[in-house]
């Protein structure tokens, strides 16, 4: 996804493609949302953790097909989003995360960027969105659906700590 695409569907944010010169915001941003990070582990986040967001992707991807975008509203970083090119296949997105700061939670934020998002992704020739949600998360399941987006399989995340976390696929069609 090319920023300026991106950028041109949602002209009200400043959006830049995140690097580790963006961790303590991003570290305050996830902090927001202490919830998501209990999904995953028992311990406090860590700037280790951050940085493993800001890099992280398949072995099978190169390091280019992964980006993070920061939106920022008055220069304060209020939302992000990880995105994988052309994965699982060469005309799909992956959203690996979607979070907006709690503070912008509830006001269209989130649907404002998806929306946004769609159109930059269409515009890129991209045909389908898809992404993986914490099956256990109603709230997070309504958001997407109200966006299209419908549930596919049910898969399991090995976590640090031992145990699964069961997480679900969703996907768009775009047309």
């Amino acid at each position: 996804m090319k920023l300026a695409t991106l950028q041109a569907q949602l002209p009200d944010f400043e959006i830049r493609l995140l690097t580790l010169a963006d961790q303590e915001d991003l570290l305050r941003l996830e902090q927001s949302n202490p919830q998501y990070h209990q999904y995953f582990s028992p311990e406090p986040l860590t700037m280790t953790e951050v940085q493993h967001d800001l890099t992280a992707h398949p072995d099978e991807l190169a390091a280019a097909q992964k980006q993070v975008f920061g939106f920022y509203l008055a220069h304060r970083l209020v939302a992000v989003v990880d995105l994988l090119n052309q994965y699982p296949q060469e005309q799909f997105l992956f959203i690996g995360l979607l979070m907006v700061n709690r503070a912008y939670q509830r006001k269209s934020v989130g649907r404002i960027i998806v929306t946004g998002l769609m159109q930059a992704a269409l515009a890129s020739n991209i045909k389908v969105i898809q992404l993986t949600r914490v099956t256990a998360d109603e709230g997070v399941a309504r958001f997407w659906e109200g966006l299209g987006f419908e549930d596919g399989n049910q898969l399991f995340l090995p976590l640090r700590a031992g145990g699964r976390l069961p997480v679900t696929t969703m996907s768009r069609l775009l047309q």
